[in-house]
Order: C-alpha cells, then sequence, then structure tokens
C-alpha cells in the first residue's frame, strides 16, 4: 500500500465505521426474529395465539435455552407479542393436500436484544458456527448415511429443526470421495476419526454425528456426538416420533453451542480491548471488516486507533473478555487469529 493509499484510507475508514454501525443488521441477523407458525385461519384471535408462539421459538432461538421463557422479560414480552411485531404475512404450504394456511412473523430484533440484555441474559446472535451433519440411520432393515437434500424424512425433520432453532446445518454430498472415507459402519460403530477427517473438506465449524435406530415397534432411539472447537459432547435420546427425535436432538446441540457462544451483559459489565487486523489491502477490505466487527454480538462499541501500512488497530467495548471474542472469531470466516501467544491480533482473510 502506498503513502497516497495509506493516507486516503486513513481519512475514509472512520467514515465507513459510522455508516456501517446503524446497519449493522444483516439478512441473516434479521431471520434469527422471523417465524412460521402453523394456524387454522386469519381471525384475529388466531393470529394473536400464533404470535405468542412464534415468539417463544424465537426468544428460545436467541436467547440459545429454553429457560429463557421462565425469566421476567420473556414473560413480560409474550403478554402482547403484537408490540413486537414489524411485519406479517400468510400463506398456503405449497402443494399441500389439504392446504397448510401459516402466519410468517417478523419481530423486532433490537428491542429483544436490548431488553434481555439489560436484565443479563444470554444473546446469541449471528455468530453461529456452519454444523455438519453426519447421520447414520437404520430403519426397519434399511441401512443408509443421510446426504445432502436427499428428501428423506430424516433430512426434512432436521433441517426444519435446525432451522428452528438458527442452527446452520449442511450435510455431506455422500458422493464417491465421502463414500470412499466413510462408511455407515464408521459411523454406526463410533470410529469418529474417519468422519472428521472427511469432515475436513467442508471447512465446518462444528460437526454433529448421529445414529438413529427405528424398533420394530416403531419408536426410536439415537446416539449423538457433537464436535466443536476441539471439545467432544455425546448424548443419547428415544422418542416414540421421529420429528420428537430430530427435534431434541437439535434442541441438544443447540443448547452446547449457545453455552459456548451465547454472551451476556449483566448490569453494564463491559470490558475495553485492543487489537489489530493485517491483510486490509483495499477500502473493500475496510468495509467488510468493518461490517463483520460491528455485527458481532460481543462488540458494543468500537473505534479505529490507528492505520500502518496493511494494519488496523482498533479500540472495542466488549460484552465479555478479549479470550471471549477470539473463541469467536474461530467460528467465522473473517478473521484468522496469527497466535496464541499473540492474542488480539488477526489477519484479514481473503
Amino acid at each position: 500500500m502506498d503513502k497516497y493509499q495509506q493516507s486516503s484510507l486513513s481519512r475514509v475508514v472512520p467514515v465507513f465505521i459510522l455508516l456501517l454501525l446503524p446497519f449493522a443488521t444483516l439478512a441473516a441477523a434479521e431471520s434469527l426474529f422471523e417465524s412460521e407458525v402453523v394456524v387454522s385461519s386469519q381471525s384475529p384471535g388466531v393470529r394473536s395465539d400464533a404470535l405468542k408462539v412464534a415468539l417463544q421459538e424465537v426468544l428460545v432461538r436467541v436467547a440459545g435455552q429454553d429457560a429463557v421463557l421462565t425469566t421476567a422479560p420473556a414473560r413480560e414480552m409474550l403478554k402482547n407479542p403484537a408490540q413486537l411485531m414489524q411485519q406479517y404475512r400468510y400463506f398456503t404450504v405449497p402443494a399441500s393436500e389439504p392446504p397448510v394456511l401459516k402466519l410468517w412473523v417478523q419481530f423486532d430484533g433490537e428491542a429483544i436484544r436490548q431488553s434481555l440484555q439489560q436484565q443479563g441474559i444470554t444473546y446469541w446472535g449471528v455468530e453461529r458456527p456452519d454444523t455438519l451433519v453426519w447421520l447414520a440411520v437404520e430403519d426397519h432393515g434399511k441401512r443408509y448415511v443421510v446426504a445432502a437434500d436427499d428428501g428423506t424424512d430424516v433430512y426434512r425433520q432436521i433441517e426444519r429443526a435446525a432451522r428452528q432453532r438458527g442452527v446452520p446445518v449442511l450435510f455431506p454430498l455422500m458422493d464417491l470421495q465421502d463414500q470412499s472415507q466413510v462408511r455407515f459402519s464408521d459411523i454406526w460403530g463410533g470410529f469418529f476419526d474417519n468422519v472428521l477427517d472427511a469432515s475436513s473438506r467442508y471447512n465446518p465449524q462444528a460437526v454433529l454425528i448421529g445414529r438413529l435406530n427405528r424398533s420394530p415397534s416403531g419408536a426410536w432411539s439415537s446416539r449423538w456426538r457433537l464436535e466443536v472447537a476441539g471439545k467432544p459432547s455425546s448424548w443419547t435420546d428415544s422418542r416414540q416420533q421421529l420429528d420428537a427425535l430430530a427435534q431434541q436432538g437439535i434442541d441438544d446441540a443447540a443448547d452446547i453451542l449457545a453455552s459456548r457462544f451465547a454472551v451476556s451483559q449483566s448490569g453494564g459489565n463491559l470490558s475495553d480491548v485492543r487489537i489489530s487486523v493485517s491483510g486490509v489491502n483495499s477500502l473493500a477490505d475496510y468495509a467488510r471488516l468493518g461490517d463483520y466487527l460491528s455485527a458481532l454480538t460481543a462488540v458494543v462499541g468500537m473505534q479505529v486507533e490507528k492505520v500502518a501500512g496493511d494494519e488496523i488497530q482498533y479500540a472495542l467495548q466488549l460484552n465479555g473478555s478479549l479470550q471471549d471474542l477470539m473463541h469467536t472469531v474461530t467460528i467465522g470466516t473473517v478473521l484468522e487469529p496469527l497466535s496464541t501467544d499473540a492474542p488480539g491480533s488477526f489477519r484479514l482473510r481473503q
């Protein structure tokens, strides 16, 4: 970067930050505050009940735990969900027979965030790890590994449950490359090293491995293992219906992820930290970096302190510590920590 570029960027960067901060809510963030509920009619009474169900789903999604519904802020918001409603519409599910009517609603995300965080309740924003799901299913003698968009009931139920909890999931392609590395028996038998090695091509931030079995009576049982940031968690479950099994599996995974990535602001307890980011070579890089930082849930305030060559130094005000920020950044694709020995030093990924 020559002197002219450096001088120009030094003047422009604060302007970019000022422009980006008011509009830091991204499409991904907006989707956290949307919900769809099946309704019997478009009457005001039915809509009022549906809005409460929709808001409950949103509150669990952004708090990361269903215990949020017992808190004072949640109870207060649920008294009149319509006050938080920004827009809504009705639609009929395509190809449904008989026709299924749904209400789509979007709530005021900023009002919900402030209400939760002002009371010290955890809040889980857009920093959600892409989770690769490997599922081995045995259903009345039929054995298969669930593949991306394969149309099976298991795929649809897991995808629906993940959407409800705001967990971004992807499934393996199960093409020749996947089949050469992972067999049904690997997942079923708990040979997780093979599965994790095969996962590297998808570059996920978390890997969820499940073994689902349907008994002759029709009941379902499962074993789950979630790998995130090198830390495994395992659990088992059994349910009479597949949709309940899938929902609970994703709920449990979401609870674990939220316990690691949700943040809490209690009593105005904020921390001031400084970070440096290298590899910033253009105004487009500045814009992308500012957009990313200002959208992080933990970042309350930010200011550019210095621009030197391709490196920017920021002063950040955080919910939490610098280590919490480092933990969050590891699941993203924008910043790369330079060294564990130099916390707060990052490189912009190109």
